[in-house]
């Protein structure tokens, strides 16, 4: 929850773009609206496919049929990020929605390994981004 004032918000994706949006001069959406739209599916793509799927392993009746899921989701995001540095072109939100998964991805029971290897290749290049990798760090 983000309490900023009189504001609250209380949705992750939403606190990424209010706090986007507050922090202009250190902008994280593309700003070609084509690209704009592009980053805001990939974000809902990751809330409501894969962290519900991840979710479904987890507290689900089924997490076996939610682990599938969650591997077919994996996929997709394989095959999206070949050619590709970020998910959009520059790092962006869309990026940063994925991170919180890739950090619990074994509470969820898959890994993102070599048989997923441009997926693989992101989530390594987003996790030892210094601001990220800082945050993981144990002391």
């Amino acid at each position: 929850m983000l309490v900023d004032g009189d504001v609250v918000v209380y949705e992750s994706a939403i606190i990424n773009e209010y706090l986007n949006e507050k922090f202009s001069q250190f902008p994280l959406m593309p700003k070609e609206l084509g690209k704009r739209s592009r980053a805001r599916i990939w974000v809902d793509f990751c809330n409501s496919r894969l962290q519900a799927a991840g979710s479904d392993v987890v507290h689900g009746d089924d997490p076996e049929k939610a682990r599938g899921r969650l591997r077919e989701h994996l996929k997709t995001l394989d095959r999206e990020m070949t050619g590709r540095t970020y998910i959009v072109e520059d790092f962006s939100l869309a990026d940063i929605t994925y991170i919180p998964f890739f950090t619990r991805q074994q509470r969820y029971g898959v890994a993102i390994d070599d048989s997923l290897p441009d997926l693989n290749r992101w989530m390594e290049r987003l996790l030892a981004r210094p601001a990220v990798k800082s945050t993981l760090e144990v002391n």
